[in-house]
């Protein structure tokens, strides 16, 4: 077996060689990160191999027994949300390891050596293999989070986390916004997407007919991207849309955000795929609250927040609210679904997509680690699709996504010569895998 590191610094070697032939310098890809998205995107077809990507997506406190995973093809309480998209999903009840609260970041896995303070998460291990030649290795957007509870890991040390997508949007595709520009983009006299156009002009005699087409592909879905987040930062309510009727039982609201929890949720998913479709990064982490889970749901019959109705309510609020969750991640796997991949002609970006959701305990309503709630949606080659099963534990899950994406000659206790750590153990959860 070669070395992992001969294979990545080789991988590297060949993308800035593919660039150096292009004409195309540092200073350029320095200032449009959406260049080296697109010579990414031609480099992994210059390989001859499909593109490989990966979205890990976080929801707080598990779900309430026997009302999440489906029966067969038929959805339960906690998985409405999913009607339509059972035929790629693969849902799985698992034990939750270090289940509770503030311990969330070991959802994505258990760190090498338990080692907090000098390990990576999942995300990290994987994106150090996939992000090799993609202008971001990684990034992390939210809603609603916590800084000090974050689940991602890096050398030990927190990965921040994007929860304004205006401000993701700002910083996968353009340069720092002005100081007084409260708005993020919004106030620059050129868009991102502007910068990004001057910095492709120059590219124009050397990119070749595909590169050019799929260029204007991702113009015309970035504008659309970028115009939702400009309504959404200057949307001006009706009168008494300030609060909405929704909160018949007068419950307190003071916990959570103004904007609604979904409607951010959705706005980071729009990024996500922009940004996966751009070749900008192979691998993204959605953080969906925190495991205090203060959120509110704005549509729901429940008027508490997730917390609330872990402690405070019934089986069925508490599954509503869940559900709620899942409504987040439906959206993001059906913009996958919906979205043509530019790196590989004729395929949607859920082929080449993994999107898994963990979670960081079992049920919440008594934070124990017994069937805990995690999915795999995507058609990647790699996958099974379509998939109810329950048994093993969340590390083992993980341990697949790695042998699905064809990661497995990465895994290794050598942390010299192997990127990712076999945190079950080398245990898979091999029902997920085709």
């Amino acid at each position: 077996m070669k070395d992992t590191n001969t294979i990545v610094n080789r991988s590297r070697r060949d993308f800035l060689g593919l660039v150096g032939k292009a004409g195309i310098g540092a200073a350029l890809l320095r200032a449009a990160p959406l260049v080296g998205g697109v010579m990414a995107t031609r480099s992994a077809r210059a390989q001859s191999r499909g593109p490989a990507r990966v979205v890990f997506v976080y929801t707080p406190d598990g779900a309430p027994n026997g009302l999440w995973l489906p029966s067969g093809s038929t959805l339960n309480v906690a998985t409405q949300a999913y009607a339509g998209l059972e035929a790629i999903c693969n849902f799985r009840e698992v034990e939750v390891v270090g289940s509770g609260h503030g311990l969330a970041r070991k959802c994505l896995g258990e760190l090498r050596w338990s080692q907090d303070w000098t390990s990576d998460t999942i995300d990290q291990q994987v994106a150090s293999v996939l992000g090799a030649t993609t202008p971001y290795e990684s990034y992390t957007v939210g809603v609603q989070t916590n800084p000090q509870e974050v689940i991602g890991r890096k050398s030990g040390d927190a990965v921040p986390v994007q929860n304004s997508p205006a401000a993701a949007y700002e910083q996968l595709f353009g340069g720092a916004p002005p100081t007084s520009d409260t708005a993020g983009f919004l106030a620059r006299k050129q868009s991102v997407m502007d910068v990004n156009r001057a910095a492709l002009a120059e590219l124009k005699g050397r990119l070749g007919a595909f590169e050019r087409e799929t260029l204007e592909k991702h113009e015309t879905a970035l504008r659309q991207v970028e115009q939702r987040l400009v309504d959404s930062v200057n949307f001006e309510p009706a009168e008494g849309c300030d609060a909405p009727p929704w909160n018949a039982g007068g419950h307190a609201t003071d916990g959570g955000e103004a904007t609604p929890f979904l409607h951010t949720a959705e706005l980071q998913s729009d990024v996500i795929v922009a940004a996966l479709s751009c070749g900008l990064t192979n691998v993204m982490t959605l953080q969906l609250g925190w495991h205090q889970a203060t959120w509110y749901g704005h549509d729901t019959n429940y008027g508490g927040d997730h917390h609330g109705s872990c402690h405070a309510a019934s089986a069925a609020d508490n599954a509503e609210m869940t559900n709620y969750l899942s409504r987040c991640v439906a959206y993001l796997v059906r913009r996958l679904m919906e979205a043509d991949d530019p790196a590989a002609p004729g395929t949607k970006m859920i082929d080449n997509t993994v999107v898994v959701q963990v979670t960081d305990m079992g049920d919440g309503r008594d934070h124990s680690g017994g069937n805990g709630p995690n999915m795999i949606a995507t058609r990647h080659p790699g996958f099974k699709q379509g998939t109810v099963s329950s048994g093993g534990n969340n590390l083992e899950v993980l341990e697949a996504v790695v042998e699905g994406l064809g990661l497995g000659m990465y895994k290794g206790t050598d942390a010299d010569a192997h990127k990712i750590w076999p945190c079950a153990g080398g245990s898979v959860a091999t029902e997920l895998l085709a």
